[in-house]
């Protein structure tokens, strides 16, 4: 299934885009915080549509359903005592049985690596526990968008991977993520790239696409991922003939 059905403007058409369906898409630009205010419905002038459905006040919780904001404000922020009470909390909101939830908290803890700290106080882990336990709780509602403002950056870089086999599962599964960001190595995250100023599209595409505007990148001050920069340099002076994203891969490349 390939079809636009999340997608948002305002009345003057000014900022249009459409996302299909299996999207992983990176947000940059001075304009990303106006479009997450909007997608927050924090702006009232502008429109959103899901699944080519207008969202007005009569629709707006099958919305709230569909999509999943994870905010790096929010962090800190857990109303649960235990981990697993709060994965479980929004299951319980949907009227999952307790089996099910069962069944499917212990599956994603252990995809996520977190099976050992579902009894633990959520407000007592390190950070990118808590941003996995915050994704896990956004992902085990089966929503069609999840939205992530800021959240990739606290990772540990030993864990990233295994956040990101997961959260490409669930775009694989014919949903999208939106991640707003200003790192621009996260762009390497996703298949496409949007960066936006004010009400402005300046430049979008495929990911390696706009990437490879490297004068349009770093005059916008964003500039490009080390590993691109790298492939770069290594693809000029001929001792690569492709790009080669995965670092290890890229070594092993190199002394072939």
């Amino acid at each position: 299934m390939n079809f636009n059905n999340f997608f948002t403007y305002n009345e003057n058409k000014e900022l249009h885009f459409s996302l299909p369906t299996k999207t992983f898409i990176t947000i940059m630009g001075e304009g990303k915080n106006r479009l997450l205010k909007n997608l927050l419905f924090e702006k009232k002038h502008e429109y959103i549509s899901l699944m080519f459905t207008k969202i007005t006040a009569k629709n707006i919780l099958n919305y709230k359903k569909n999509v999943m904001f994870i905010l790096h404000k929010h962090l800190n922020i857990f109303i649960g005592e235990t981990v697993n009470d709060e994965i479980a909390f929004g299951m319980e909101s949907l009227g999952i049985n307790r089996s099910e939830m069962k069944n499917t908290i212990e599956n994603y803890a252990k995809s996520f690596n977190i099976i050992h700290l579902l009894n633990k106080d959520p407000n007592c882990l390190g950070t990118s526990d808590k941003a996995k336990v915050k994704l896990i709780s956004a992902l085990v509602c089966k929503p069609k968008v999840l939205i992530l403002d800021e959240i990739l950056c606290e990772i540990d870089k030993y864990e990233i991977k295994i956040v990101l086999n997961n959260l490409k599962k669930f775009v694989e599964e014919e949903n999208i993520i939106m991640n707003f960001t200003n790192d621009v190595n996260e762009t390497l995250y996703g298949d496409e790239i949007l960066v936006l100023n004010d009400e402005k599209i300046l430049i979008s595409g495929k990911t390696l696409n706009v990437l490879n505007e490297d004068k349009i990148m770093k005059k916008l001050g964003l500039g490009l991922p080390f590993v691109i920069e790298l492939n770069k340099y290594l693809i000029d002076y001929e001792i690569i003939n492709k790009y080669q994203l995965d670092i290890e891969r890229l070594v092993d490349e190199i002394w072939k």
